[in-house]
């Protein structure tokens, strides 16, 4: 299915490129976004709001990574980062594609 939001369809098609949990998070402290990783046994980050330090809080959670990524979850985690409010480009940048 299309995303309307997205303008730069040949980078969202790729995608696919981003295999490890790393590469977003590594991303998100570019954007300047909170990260954490799971201390409950899983093996899986999250992605936070700066400004809400709580991460017992629901309202602070952007996105969650998963350790192995496949193109539909990367699509997923970008997606949750616009709607936070970053812009496409600074995104594309933050992973270094654009």
């Amino acid at each position: 299915m299309s995303e309307d939001r997205i303008k730069r369809k040949n980078l969202w098609i790729g995608l696919n490129n981003i295999k490890t949990s790393d590469e977003w998070i590594r991303a998100a402290n570019k954007l300047g976004l909170r990260t954490s990783k799971s201390t409950g046994g899983t093996s899986h980050s999250t992605i936070r709001d700066p400004n809400n330090m709580n991460n017992d809080d629901p309202k602070s959670l952007i996105a969650t990574v998963q350790r192995n990524l496949y193109k539909q979850s990367n699509q997923g985690i970008f997606k949750q980062i616009i709607n936070f409010g970053i812009s496409e480009d600074d995104i594309w940048k933050a992973l270094g594609m654009l």
